[in-house]
This record gives C-alpha cells, structure tokens and sequence, in this order.
C-alpha cells in the first residue's frame, strides 16, 4: 500500500514537468517555418540543384556489397531526374494545383516541413526501386534491392536536408529581422507623432500676404478652404465654428502649420486629421465629414492613400500611447 502510494506520488510530481517539455515539443513543431524558398522559380532551382547533387553523388559513391555494379552516364542523369521530378511535383506543382490544407504553403509548419520532406524522399526511394529492379539489377531479390535503394537514398539526402534547412532558417531569421525594424520605423513615426501631438497644444499664428495675422490653437483648426490666392480658415471655440478669409494660398499655409496631423487631402483643402469624424467612399473618391459640423470635404484621389495611412498611424498611436 506504501509502495503504491509513493508510485503514485512521483508520477503526480513529475507528470507535470513531462508534460510541459511535451507542450514545449509540440509548439516547436507547431512553429512556423518558411515553405521551402517561397518562389516557384527559386523552388525549381532548388530541385535542380538536388537532382544534380543526386547524380555527382552516384559518381563517386560505391554502392557496399556490390563492388562490380558500375552506373553509366545515363543511369547517374536518370536517377538525379527522378529527384528533381518528384521535389518538383510535391514542392512547386501541387500546392499550385490542390488546395488540401497540409500544402497550404502560407500556414507552413516544422512539422509539415519534417513530414513533407519524409513523405519525398520516400517516393523517391519507392521511384528508383522499380527503376532500379527493372533496369540496373534485375537479378537480385526485391528485398535486397529496396534495402539497397534506401540506403542511398539515406546516404544522399542528409546532406542536401540539412543545407537546405539551415538555409531556410537563415531565410526565416532575416525576414523576421525584416519584420522587426520595419516595426522600429513604425513606431519612431508614430512616437514623433505623438510629440508633435504635444505640441500642437501651443497657439498658431497665420501670416498672410497683407501682413494680416490669425492666432489660433492648431487642435481646434478643422479645415481650410482655398480659392486661388484666398483661403478660408474653419476653426472651434467655445460658441461654435469660426471662420475668417485670408489673402493666402494653401502652399504657404502647408509651410506655416508644418504638421502632421494638418494634411493636405484636395488641391483645395486642408484638413486637421483629428477633425474627421467619418469617411465615406472608397479611394475612387473619399468624403470627410468634420466633427460637430455638417461640412463634408472631398477627398482627392492621389491623397486618398496618404491619408488612410496617417489615419493608421494616429490610431496605432492612440493603441500605444
């Protein structure tokens, strides 16, 4: 009964860390991997290239208990063209052709990767034993001429599985290391972003071509209107929306408010991105409705583009900050 229970002990003790080192297996072969070098074009190279170490293999490698068996030229050529045509088949053609989700080569896996590459080099060994029965040496066993043939098959892929899985990894490591300072730039921008948020809480002063000035605090501008040389300035105060005409076209003002969130949407407009309240359209013709106010400002098409992106930069801000 003692016996029993301290049996019963260590297993409740130890269950726990064997299962954890099996999760810890189980999310290694569940992570994601690159599907092979993610190009048909590169692929095929890459079969290519296997097929023809394949044949340089059969050139220098002498198969063990049959010293007299000599390859030709055209034996070596055909068993590097069976590889070559079996990785092209399981790696180019069929995730091109089938849509069953273990060759979906977007959700790719090491534990597809492991199985795929098993799963190939079986139908090659499966190829060249009929090839080999049939027309190298016919007059051995079939059980002689499998073993034989998978242990090539053994012999000749562990070299070109493990360049090639290293240079996967390889390949993985500088994307993810691509995905990363791409994130660093996004963040630098939405970082300047919010400092110039914090500054945009200062007043703004407008020159105009008269000399004529307009103070106002850049977070309460909604919008500009140009037509030529005059443009028309919309802001919040405490009663409502103000506006006043100035002698100024909207390339000085672009140069005076040197803001981000003040963005030029139309030839004719500027507008203060925090002022948006709600986009209709599509980026054939985008209409901006302003906050607490029935204008609508149209949105043109080279400018559609910019202008969705620093909406996604403010709201990432928003997210982080």
């Amino acid at each position: 009964m003692a016996k029993a229970l301290v049996v019963s002990m260590k297993s409740e003790v130890t269950s726990p860390l064997v299962s954890g080192q099996i999760m810890t297996f189980r999310e290694r072969l569940n992570a994601p991997f690159p599907y092979y070098l993610n190009d048909d074009r590169k692929n095929t190279i890459l079969c290519l290239a296997v097929g023809l170490f394949v044949m340089l293999f059969h050139v220098v490698y002498k198969t063990p208990g049959t010293p007299d068996l000599e390859l030709n030229i055209g034996q070596k050529a055909l068993f590097g063209g069976i590889t070559f045509v079996v990785m092209f088949v399981h790696i180019v053609l069929v995730p091109n052709i089938f849509t069953f989700s273990f060759v979906d080569s977007l959700h790719w896996t090491v534990k597809k990767y492991i199985l795929h590459v098993l799963w190939i080099c079986f139908v090659i060994g499966c190829v060249n034993t009929v090839v080999d029965k049939l027309y190298i040496c016919p007059q051995l066993p079939m059980v002689d001429v499998t073993a034989r043939v998978f242990q090539q098959i053994a012999l000749t892929g562990i070299i070109p599985i493990a360049i090639m899985t290293l240079m996967f990894k390889n390949n993985l490591l500088q994307q993810n290391l691509k995905s990363a300072i791409s994130a660093n730039q996004e963040i630098t921008k939405i970082k300047n972003l919010k400092n110039e948020a914090s500054k945009a809480t200062n007043t703004i002063t407008i020159y105009s071509d008269t000399s004529e000035t307009l103070n106002f605090h850049l977070p309460d501008l909604l919008f500009v209107q140009a037509d030529d040389n005059y443009s028309t300035f919309f802001w919040k105060n405490g009663h409502g929306i103000e506006k006043k005409l100035l002698r100024i076209n909207l390339k000085n003002i672009e140069s005076q408010l040197n803001n981000t969130f003040a963005i030029r949407c139309h030839r004719s407009y500027i507008v203060n991105v925090n002022a948006i309240s709600n986009i209709s359209g599509n980026t054939n013709g985008y209409k901006l409705q302003i906050r607490d106010s029935e204008f609508s400002i149209p949105v043109s098409r080279p400018k559609g583009k910019e202008l969705m992106e620093k909406i996604s930069q403010l709201r990432n801000m928003m997210e982080l900050y």
